[in-house]
């Protein structure tokens, strides 16, 4: 059987009569008007809806008095509650029969209720074709106001200057004297040993202490999780009970003390010290929202959903996709563990009952680094590295920026993206859309001896480990040539604090970002650069959320020979929030091994529909209408071969 072919025929029609030279339409002076059905919807499945400054007015009857003088965006059709009756009172018996035809529209109206005012109302057949054509009339209005800027809400907050630097203050500290650069040396042969004598891991355990307080960029920061000094008392005193211990264990003693610490980058010995919130998810009752409540539908009955464990729903549940590409939304939740079951309690008529529902993870893996597909007419664009070793797939990737910035669509993925080098998805930004992209966090650097000595250590490491990449020699001798300059005033300081002045670039390509928990370092830093563009929607999972303390240097205890490595720098996000374990999260959340196949299918079902170019938009002219409708006609036609 061959899969449903959906063929989308656009009609666009502008018959258009200026209402009133003087009506003039502002982000102050005009206001969206919706019933809560549309606007959870409109506001959880479109990016630029959800990004709307205009005030939005729920209703549940008629229209408040005081926005009678506003100029008014009604979003809903003839048949949705509150807004039907009010639609139906502004269109005629023509317009709205028009809607009854699995079509959408936007129609210009007179506001009836106010001189110099009008009624844009963006209506369709369902809730999907009302969002679509809510989309494109608000994209078509603003390209005919004086300050579109004001209608949306940038997808990052900005704080002032002031703001910034007093925060980021507070997670500084200064260290004291340090230690020789000799002391401070690593051995890039050395092997970790089976076992070390107490004395020695006492040592250790002092050496490791010195690094962190003088070395480690989130000193201050997890002063406020735990007690440092503490923690190496405790270690010291543990470390008493055997006169040997296996380095293995060892670890395991410096790691259940240092528990405070929840940073991607930090490594001591055998363990790292991050443990993510994993998405947990369970899809198998796929949930509407009306009117505020959810439903889902079971045994041929419509069940509403009243509480979730006991609670407000609302915690559990995340708009998403299925399979058919249709926005739903699916029971999950966030935790570093296997979460327990949950009780669902619902409700149908007089009829009540209770369901478990276990939540489970998704396991995305790919082989693949860097692919070129097609999928239906879709380019796609894997990228699964920015690590300099891959320079040739790298270097592909940059080269599929120019072709595909024309495209109405292109899905990004990036799932599983580890890391590696910054430059990589900037420069893929700045070819896509002609402009470079800032920084996106605010950003300071502990400068030190002990840091300055721990980049060099890894560089060293890099360059005789990958003696053919040439950019590590370049790091190498940088960071050998600021410690001869630090040296002249060795005195341990915190850089200059650089704050973006971050801007939305302009964008009219739809690009889809594909995520997942594996999306960490300068995958994350990719995802910065991607959230200053327009018409860009993130799908999939949480990223892995380790893009605060960073990049890692490298140090060595003297006897365990344990690698140590801590981050030198601060990277706080435009909003000033940590986001170290948890990341970035996905405007909708899919299940990262279903991402690819649902989103195609929601490109061609119309879930994620194309931005509308403003400038494409034809301008008001004379006509001999009173209407601006944009239409499209959707057809339906299925395929089917028996045994083919």
């Amino acid at each position: 059987m061959k899969r449903i072919l959906t063929i989308l025929i656009a009609v666009l029609i502008f018959t258009y009569v200026p209402l009133n030279a003087d009506i003039e339409l502002t982000a102050e002076n005009t206001v969206v008007i919706s019933n809560e059905t549309d606007e959870s919807f409109c506001r959880d499945f479109s990016i630029i809806l959800k990004r709307l400054s205009l005030e939005w007015i729920v209703i549940e009857s008629e229209i408040p008095e005081y926005v009678t003088d506003k100029n008014m965006i009604i979003i809903g059709g003839p048949n949705a509650e509150y807004t039907g009756d009010i639609v139906k009172r502004v269109l005629s018996w023509s317009e709205e029969r028009y809607l009854r035809k699995n079509q959408y529209a936007v129609f210009e109206k007179e506001n009836p209720w106010a001189d110099n005012r009008v009624v844009y109302v963006c209506a369709g057949s369902d809730r999907l074709l009302t969002k679509r054509a809510a989309e494109e009339g608000i994209s078509y209005i603003m390209q005919n106001v004086q300050d579109p800027e004001k209608w949306i809400v940038y997808p990052f907050d900005k704080w002032s200057s002031q703001k910034a630097q007093t925060y980021v203050e507070t997670l500084q500290f200064i260290p004291d004297e340090e230690l020789p650069k000799d002391d401070l040396e690593i051995d890039i042969e050395a092997e970790i040993p089976e076992y070390i004598s107490l004395k020695e891991a006492q040592e250790d355990t002092e050496y490791l202490f010195y690094l962190l307080s003088h070395g480690y960029s989130g000193y201050e920061y997890f002063r406020t999780k735990g007690d440092f000094d503490q923690a190496k008392n405790n270690i010291l005193e543990k470390l008493k009970a055997n006169p040997v211990w296996s380095t293995q264990d060892f670890s395991q003693v410096i790691y259940d003390h240092l528990s405070f610490v929840h940073d991607g980058h930090f490594r001591v010995g055998y363990h790292w010290y991050h443990t993510h919130e994993d998405f947990w998810y369970n899809a198998s009752h796929e949930l509407e929202k009306t009117g505020g409540e959810y439903t889902f539908t079971a045994d041929e009955a419509v069940w509403t959903v009243v509480t979730v464990n006991g609670q407000s729903p609302e915690e559990f549940v995340f708009p998403s996709l299925n399979a058919r590409g249709k926005p739903v939304y699916i029971l999950g939740v966030l935790s570093q563990y296997p979460p327990e079951p949950v009780i669902l309690e619902a409700t149908s008529g007089y009829e009540q009952k209770k369901l478990e529902i276990q939540f489970y993870r998704s396991d995305f893996t790919s082989e693949d680094i860097f692919s070129e597909d097609d999928y239906n007419g879709i380019p796609v664009v894997t990228m699964r590295t920015f690590f300099v070793t891959y320079t040739d797939e790298l270097e592909q990737f940059l080269e599929t920026a120019e072709p595909y910035k024309e495209e109405k669509y292109l899905i990004l993925d990036i799932r599983g993206n580890e890391g590696g080098h910054s430059y990589w998805g900037e420069t893929w930004v700045t070819t896509f859309t002609g402009e470079k992209p800032h920084w996106y966090f605010t950003f300071t650097e502990l400068v030190s001896r002990t840091t300055l000595m721990g980049n060099i250590n890894l560089f060293l490491t890099f360059s005789e480990r990958n003696p053919k990449v040439d950019i590590f020699k370049t790091r190498l001798k940088y960071f050998e040539e600021e410690m001869d300059s630090f040296e002249m005033e060795p005195v341990p300081h915190w850089g200059s604090l650089y704050i973006p002045d971050l801007q939305l670039i302009p964008n009219t390509t739809t690009v889809i970002v594909l995520t997942d928990k594996d999306v960490m370092s300068a995958g994350e830093a990719f995802i910065g650069y991607l959230r200053q563009m327009e018409n860009v929607i993130f799908v999939g999972e949480n990223t892995y959320g380790g893009i605060t303390f960073l990049p890692f240097t490298l140090h060595q205890l003297p006897h365990s020979k344990f690698p140590a490595h801590l981050a030198c720098s601060l990277h706080v996000p435009a909003d000033l929030e940590i986001i170290e374990e948890r990341g970035f999260y996905p405007d909708l959340w899919v299940p990262a091994d279903k991402a690819l196949g649902y989103v195609v299918e929601a490109v061609e079902t119309g879930t994620i529909s194309a931005q509308v170019p403003l400038e494409s938009l034809p301008a008001p002219s004379a006509g001999c209408g009173t209407i601006l409708v944009i239409a499209v006609i959707v057809l339906y036609s299925i395929l089917r071969k028996s045994g083919q």
